[in-house]
């Protein structure tokens, strides 16, 4: 059983190639992983959790949208990279997780 909990809570510009907005997690559990577009002016960003992202493919998120997933809602986020692609150079993704360590 996890004793601590690492946090993150960050925000990356997620461009036209793929980016790493979490890294393979090798010495824990991610527990809560929350990603949200907070983008404004329509772009669109692919979200993967295996392999590269792709545009249009995997989780896509709209200006707004968000993807969440918690162990204590019955989910078990992966622990593979998670990698973003957006439509345009300058999207921005906000990046909350929680990591049993």
């Amino acid at each position: 059983m996890a004793n601590e909990r690492a946090i993150n809570n960050t925000a990356k510009t997620i461009a036209l190639s793929a980016t790493v907005v979490s890294p393979h997690v090798f010495n824990g559990q991610r527990a809560v992983i929350i990603l949200q577009n907070t983008s404004l002016a329509g772009e669109i960003i692919s979200i993967a959790t295996l392999g590269e992202a792709v545009k249009g493919q995997g989780i896509v998120l709209n200006p707004g949208d968000k993807f969440a997933a918690s162990k204590d809602a019955g989910y078990k986020p992966s622990n593979e990279q998670i990698t973003a692609i957006a439509t345009v150079a300058t999207a921005t993704l906000s990046i909350y997780e929680e990591i049993d360590i």
